[in-house]
This record gives structure tokens, sequence and C-alpha cells, in this order.
């Protein structure tokens, strides 16, 4: 038998929806899957820099669609876009999120609800929707949640709260996607340099701040590309056995 070709993380013909793919981890995600063969869905708001990642893409046949996710009623004919051309989904990444840092004093149910509105609400959206048999044919679903929700540190309890409901939600949403031949897991980001991290630490941080962080894990501060080869992995037919779990991706920070 000839293995010369064999690749278990080829992900051609496989179509693949990205959120979050306009900067980050999602960015990073998007452009990485696209190099190993997968028709990429990019999602997220800002439609200029989803155009710019477009550019980024290996590979042809992907497609912009920017959404609002936090708008429930338009993710049904969000899904219904997505498969105009026939060909159902085989697998999703959801990068989408923002940071959140409040103290206890300016965390009130509105700022609370925010939060969740953003960072969980629309997770659980998109898997519902996902999971009908009109928007995909099996496959890999996969979050993108942080390491503070299993390390915390003090005010982010809204962020911290919505992760840890993610990591929750990952493991029972396992038991029902089972039975559509769907896998879900979840991955717990270290400290990852992205834009967005880059502007919170230069408001709310300082120097000796980030370099007490960097001391913290064992790997130092990683890149985008460290969570999006993670992704690769649970995406691929090199996780096939690997559902309802919550992977550290921390660079030895606990």
């Amino acid at each position: 038998m000839d293995n010369s070709n064999f690749n278990p993380l080829d992900l051609t013909g496989r179509k693949i929806l990205v959120t979050g793919a306009s900067s980050g981890i999602g960015k990073a995600t998007a452009i990485y899957l696209s190099k190993l063969g997968a028709q990429i869905i990019l999602s997220g708001r800002n439609e200029e820099r989803l155009n710019e990642t477009m550019l980024q893409l290996n590979g042809g046949n992907h497609q912009i669609l920017a959404a609002d996710l936090a708008k429930e009623e338009e993710l049904g004919p969000f899904f219904d876009q997505m498969v105009q051309d026939g060909v159902k989904l085989n697998g999703m990444v959801h990068c989408a999120g923002i940071p959140y840092v409040m103290p206890l004093q300016s965390l009130t149910k509105k700022r609370l609800s925010d939060v969740m509105e953003t960072n969980f609400f629309p997770f659980i959206e998109l898997v519902r929707q996902y999971a009908k048999k009109k928007f995909s044919s099996g496959g890999s679903i996969v979050c993108i949640s942080s390491i503070l929700s299993v390390q915390p540190r003090a005010y982010e309890s809204g962020y911290i709260a919505s992760k840890a409901a993610m990591n929750a939600a990952v493991t029972s949403l396992a038991f029902e996607l089972a039975k559509k031949g769907i896998r879900i897991n979840g991955v717990l980001a270290g400290n990852i340099m992205t834009e967005m991290v880059e502007e919170t630490l230069k408001e709310y941080a300082n120097e000796e701040h980030l370099n007490n962080v960097i001391e913290k894990s064992l790997l130092g501060v990683g890149k985008p590309d460290d969570i999006a080869s993670v992704c690769a992995f649970l995406i691929s037919d090199m996780a096939t056995f690997i559902t309802g779990r919550n992977m550290y991706a921390d660079g030895g920070f606990l």
C-alpha cells in the first residue's frame, strides 16, 4: 500500500466557518486552515478587515459574510447564505469575542449582560444553527476560550464568567452533538499577543505587569498561529476520537 500521500491534517474539500476572522486568532486560524486546503467562510463585523484576511488565504472559493453575531435573529439567514452553493459545512471555529476589564463596583447587571451577549450567547446560537442537517454534515466545532477561566485574575469577572460558561457548555453539548456526528471542543488560550490584547494592555496595564505575565508562562507569550495550529488539529481527522474537551494551549502558564 502506498502511503506517500497520507496526511490526516489535509482539509481539502472541507468547508469551514471561522468567526472573528478579521483579526487576531480568528484571522490566523482562517489563514492556517486555508493552507491545509480548506474552503473558508470568513465572518466578522469589519468587512474591510475581512477583505484583508481574504487576500492572505491560500486557494480560492472562499467567502466573506460580515455579521453581528449578537443579533440572534440574523443567524438563520446567515447560515442560509453559507450553503447557497449546495455545499454544507464540515467545521466551525468560533473565535469572535471581546476582552472585558471591569472592577466589581462597576460590574452592573447591564454590563454583565453585555459581555455575555457578545462572548457566550452567540456561541450557543451558532452551535444550534450549525447542528441543523441543512447546514452541516457532521464535522467538528472548536471554540476559543481563555486560560483565565481556570486561572482567574482581578477585574475580569465578567469576561471570565463568559468563558467559563463556554467551557461548561462544551462538555454538555458534546452529548447531544455526538448523535449528529459532530465533535465539539474548546481551546483555552494562554497569553497570546493579538492586536486586541495589545490595546487592552496599553489601556489597563504597564510594562512591569506584562513582564510578570511573561515570566509566569514557561514558553512566554504566544502568537496567534500557536492557537491556530491547535484548532487545525481539532478540526482535522487527527482528532476524530476527541470531543467534549477543553484543551489547554497556555504555554505552560498553569
